[in-house]
């Protein structure tokens, strides 16, 4: 029954490929009332303490926020990088996480492949919060950034206020806009680690002015299907421009100074100073040796004699010295005839 139920959750979602590329038939679900864990045999170890994690953090979501999760939500744990794309029909692979509100279901990633992707409950709990702000409001018109920047603030995913990022940015004239941060699912995983620490950087800078009372009377405007725009002045006094224009300016001043102790960005500048400075020093060798080479050509063609770079000269001494207990050996004398003795 319980396997009959996970595929049941699967199929609704229009998620399945081929049985023979799949593992379908593999996934186990284990109810717990308000949460329900679908998973593979090598993954069962993680279900209860994902169930504990997300039971022990909905009261406070739902506090913060003034708001109820109405349905119960299932959370579909694939156990590979095949599986994952197949179940998601594709997402991004540096997303560690996605939902589908509107079926009550999110999809996480095992962290049996997924090492770097942060603590699994972390991510349950960010997705749990995108679940919990569509819940019974279909019509919801939240805008990207203010929800992944809550499902980061919910979840207490301070990692992901990357300063360096915002920092780099920043210096550079790169931040993003709130519409741009919207097409976030398309983007790169650079630039969607830049649209998070955006949405994250955006949301806390709202709860600081505003707090939780401020942040949940914009959550029930949008989730009354009004748009930013016009929900924004309402609430909170400023246009929605403002804010926007103000939190950039407000990122610059408060990052701006991360840049002198980003160990990544002084690296990367170390080293295409070194890369330069050798091709420069390439160039030139080159340049020296090209200029020789064409100055001998041209010398042969002409045929003026060409220079040589040096001069050997060699003496060669032929006298001989000697010492002072060394006397020079006469010449012998001429053959001449000796008397012979007489007998």
């Amino acid at each position: 029954m319980l396997i009959l139920r996970a595929l049941l959750s699967l199929l609704f979602l229009g998620l399945f490929g081929p049985l023979q590329a799949s593992r379908e038939l593999d996934y186990l679900t284990r109810d717990y009332g308000r949460f329900a864990i679908t998973f593979c045999p090598e993954d069962s170890s993680l279900a209860e303490p994902l169930v504990k994690a997300l039971t022990a953090r909905l009261p406070v979501i739902a506090s913060r926020l003034n708001l109820s999760l109405l349905d119960s939500a299932r959370f579909v744990l694939t156990p590979t990088a095949e599986e994952w794309g197949r179940v998601t029909a594709g997402s991004p692979l540096w997303a560690n996480g996605i939902a589908y509100p509107n079926h009550g279901v999110a999809v996480l990633k095992s962290p049996r492949f997924n090492a770097n992707g942060g603590p699994l409950a972390e991510t349950a709990v960010h997705e749990l919060v995108h679940l919990v702000l569509d819940s019974g409001a279909p019509n919801a018109a939240i805008p990207r950034w203010l929800d992944e920047g809550l499902a980061q603030f919910m979840a207490g995913q301070q990692e992901f206020m990357d300063v360096h990022v915002l920092a780099r940015a920043a210096a550079s004239g790169r931040l993003m806009t709130f519409w741009d941060i919207q097409g976030m699912m398309a983007m790169n995983s650079a630039d969607a680690r830049q649209g998070y620490a955006q949405s994250l950087a955006a949301t806390q800078e709202l709860w600081k002015r505003f707090g939780d009372s401020g942040l949940a009377n914009l959550v029930h405007e949008l989730r009354k299907g009004r748009d930013i725009e016009s929900a924004f002045p309402r609430i909170f006094g400023i246009p929605y421009s403002q804010f926007e224009q103000e939190h950039r300016a407000t990122i610059g001043e408060e990052y701006g100074g991360s840049l002198w102790t980003d160990g990544e960005l002084w690296i990367s500048v170390l080293f295409v100073i070194l890369i330069l400075s050798a091709g420069g020093f390439a160039y030139l060798r080159r340049r020296r040796t090209l200029e020789a080479w064409r100055t001998e050509h041209l010398t042969e063609e002409s045929g003026e004699p060409r220079e040589v770079p040096y001069t050997v000269n060699y003496t060669i001494v032929r006298n001989r010295t000697f010492g002072d207990d060394e006397q020079e050996s006469p010449p012998d004398d001429p053959p001449y005839d000796r008397p012979k003795p007489g007998n």
